[in-house]
């Protein structure tokens, strides 16, 4: 990541820059969905209210640390109180909850025109600092969202790794014997859904700072549609999948959309057909061909051994 702005453009470095936003955004879907077996489909409201919460409250607030602290809290708030009624429902009627709570977030902000300019948007007047001066070049918030994609990257595998991780981990394989076991399965969904919806927000926040306007869009059901569309061509159950998933998708997009409007027709085509041959996605994929590629090496270098090897695991099994 240090060195990628070398080989880059000033558009490639603004495109990168936006990829690892939606990865952030997209690992905090993928991980209720992967490791909760939550899938939904509103996760769109905490990225949205992430962003309106840099836009608005940075018309009176400078500092960009209280402007993202503050975006994810709000979103976290929101995903708590929302989740104490949602974590009752499950599969399909979780789905639905989370579609309706979406679209009602996205009517507010689209119906209060005075606040958040409605249809119309509004641009971001904060402008992004650590302290040292306002950051305005592309190659400087690029170091910045690669920091910021890092430390939530490996603030997830902290916690999928973690005693709660498990815990929660243990939910999605079989809640009914984990609930005969002692743990509050509630408690630990809310939790897991809670620190998604955070996370969700932060990257709404530096998406704001990002693309300087934010509009009800954000806060859309199909923008929560395209996040799952990541996830699953990522590849659902790992933290890097997703944002493989987030880079393949935008770049993808951006790629395609600059030949023909019917871009989204292509990205159907690609979606059903990892969905249909290869549903571990874009990473079960790449690791498929790279053990591969590794097999046929180790045959070249030590054929005997390998054979010796094969014929030691049929004798096992016999």
């Amino acid at each position: 990541m240090l060195l990628l702005p070398l080989i880059l453009t000033t558009y490639g470095i603004k495109l990168t820059s936006e990829v690892l936003i939606m990865a952030i955004f997209v690992m905090s879907l993928g991980l209720i969905i992967g490791y909760a077996g939550l899938v939904s489909l509103g996760h769109a409201a905490f990225f949205g209210l992430g962003a309106y919460a840099v836009t608005l409250i940075g018309e009176h607030v400078e500092n960009s640390y209280v402007l993202l602290l503050a975006a994810a809290l709000i979103a976290g708030i929101a995903a708590f109180v929302s989740g104490l009624l949602f974590i009752r429902s499950s599969g399909p009627y979780f789905l639905m909850i989370t579609l309706a709570f979406g679209q009602m977030i996205y009517a507010i902000f689209y119906k209060a025109q005075s606040v958040t300019g409605g249809a119309d948007g509004k641009s971001v007047s904060a402008a992004f600092s650590l302290g040292f001066g306002p950051i305005e070049s592309r190659l400087g918030f690029y170091y910045v969202t690669a920091v910021c994609f890092l430390l939530c990257y490996f603030l997830l595998r902290i916690f999928i790794v973690s005693p709660l991780g498990k815990g929660i981990r243990g939910i999605k394989e079989n809640e009914a014997r984990m609930t005969a076991l002692g743990y509050n399965t509630r408690y630990y969904k809310l939790i897991v859904y809670s620190l998604s919806g955070m996370m969700a927000g932060f990257a709404g926040g530096l998406y704001a700072y990002f693309n300087e306007y934010v509009s009800p869009d954000l806060l859309n059901w199909m923008f929560s549609g395209q996040a799952l569309i990541m996830v699953i061509v990522g590849g659902v159950g790992t933290l890097i999948g997703p944002a493989i998933g987030a880079g393949f998708f935008v770049i993808l997009q951006n790629y395609i959309s600059s030949y023909t409007d019917r871009w989204p027709i292509v990205m159907g085509l690609i979606f059903v057909a990892i969905v249909l041959y290869r549903r571990g996605g874009v990473i079960h994929i790449a690791l498929l061909l790279w053990n591969k590629i590794n097999l046929k090496r180790r045959k070249d270098r030590h054929p005997t051994k390998l054979h010796k090897e094969a014929n030691g695991h049929e004798s096992a099994e016999g």
